[in-house]
């Protein structure tokens, strides 16, 4: 009888040790906080380099600062404001003046525009920067300040710049437009008005997504458009995409992030409990999103929808307002009171969301392509060179503190064993 009960107890405890880590994996932990100079200004239009290294967080008052240490600079204006991808430029405009800065904080040049900059947008190495006023000016410039395009259109509501520097797209008043990086026009929406403000444009360059109200639409470099979807109940507030935007994430008022893969399926939706989604986050392969609810709850979720982790921040989250790395382990993210750097340890290992390859495209019957307007001549730029694939995603590693815990419960059921014999 005695060896029976022994036999026993040590099958519990290998079974407690099992349970133990599986769902002891994850914590969300903190690496560094940082105030604004002003209470009363929080920051926003958060971003985190390629390399994970770099933060940048506009508003009031703009902010570039090392992950690791406290190295940094800022003090410029952030409304109108955005950090290249490599971490070594920012761009920031303040009324008719665009400013490109240095990774020290040096201005490198300054260039005036005929009314209030609205939006400005830089490549993921500093190769060209884009920006537009509020009457329809568009200028582009080559990283040295020299001048390289211009352009006359709708007023501009968003800018985004594809990785290498050859697409430009803008969500104007009047719709959709696309331009090369001297501002040629590639394509332009023939649509009076347009609901579509949020913007982003895949690794490749080869997809435009754009969203706007309850309607997301995915267009070709070349402005065909894939499809046009309502997909959330109230109005988006947010838009995140993987890199090659197979997963594309959007929040908003309906107090939920919905998942949408390329082909315009919509796969989960996550629900924040009546708490309006007011930013969002996705690393490169989406095995990582980020939900900024506006009560200042961060919620992690893997690839599939499923909740990672959460944590309550001490403050209202505000619109733009949270980053994630190219890996999934960090997190920038501002609440009403500071900048939080976030880091995820243990594990993170995506579900998989299913992209349904047979399922064909669902194009918007009607949707016409613009005449090609009449380019402006300008000068030649080299652009960089096209950069190499892109990673395979790794799977992160489960953290140390539940690992230990069942080596040593092992350990005690390896001893009453043991004892049995």
């Amino acid at each position: 009888m005695r060896s029976v009960w022994v036999s026993l107890i040590a099958a519990g405890i290998i079974f407690a040790a099992c349970a133990v880590g599986t769902v002891a994996g994850t914590t969300l932990g903190t690496d560094w906080t940082q105030r604004p100079s002003s209470d009363d200004s929080p920051f926003q239009g958060v971003q985190i380099s390629d390399d994970g290294g770099t933060v940048f967080a506009g508003g009031n008052q703009m902010l570039v600062r090392s992950w690791s240490s406290n190295s940094h600079y800022g003090g410029r204006s952030g409304y109108v404001a955005a950090m290249s991808a490599d971490g070594n430029y920012a761009v920031s405009a303040l009324g008719r003046s665009v400013t490109l800065l240095n990774n020290k904080g040096e201005p490198l040049w300054e260039r005036i525009l005929p009314a209030p900059a609205r939006a400005v947008a830089i490549s993921r190495d500093g190769t060209i920067i884009a920006a537009a006023d509020e009457k329809g000016y568009y200028c582009t410039y080559a990283r040295n300040g020299d001048f390289y395009g211009r352009a006359t259109d709708d007023p501009v509501k968003r800018l985004a710049i594809s990785r290498n520097g050859d697409l430009i797209a803008a969500t104007t008043e009047g719709g959709l437009r696309l331009f090369d990086g001297a501002l040629n026009v590639k394509w332009a929406d023939n649509k009076s008005g347009s609901i579509d403000t949020y913007l982003v444009i895949s690794a490749d360059g080869s997809t435009v997504i754009t969203a706007g109200e309850k309607r997301l639409s995915s267009h070709t470099a070349t402005g065909k458009l894939n499809w046009m979807n309502e997909v959330t109940k109230d109005t988006i507030i947010d838009l995140a995409c993987s890199e090659d935007c197979s997963a594309i994430i959007v929040g908003g008022q309906d107090s939920t992030a919905t998942a949408i893969d390329q082909y315009g399926k919509t796969h989960w939706t996550y629900s924040t409990a009546s708490k309006w989604v007011q930013s969002l986050g996705v690393s490169r392969d989406a095995s990582v999103i980020a939900v900024g609810a506006n009560d200042g709850t961060v919620y992690v979720l893997d690839h599939g929808g499923s909740l990672i982790i959460k944590r309550k921040l001490g403050g209202i989250l505000q619109p733009r307002s949270l980053a994630v790395s190219r890996d999934g382990k960090r997190i920038a993210v501002s609440d009403q009171y500071q900048l939080n750097g976030l880091v995820v340890l243990g594990d993170t290992t995506p579900e998989g969301m299913v992209t349904y390859t047979a399922t064909p495209l669902n194009p918007f019957s009607g949707y016409t392509t613009a005449p090609t307007r009449t380019p402006v001549v300008s000068p030649v730029l080299t652009l960089a060179p096209t950069e190499t694939p892109l990673p395979a995603p790794t799977t992160p590693k489960s953290s140390p503190a539940p690992f230990g815990a069942v080596l040593a419960l092992a350990g005690i059921a390896v001893i009453l064993i043991k004892m049995r014999e």
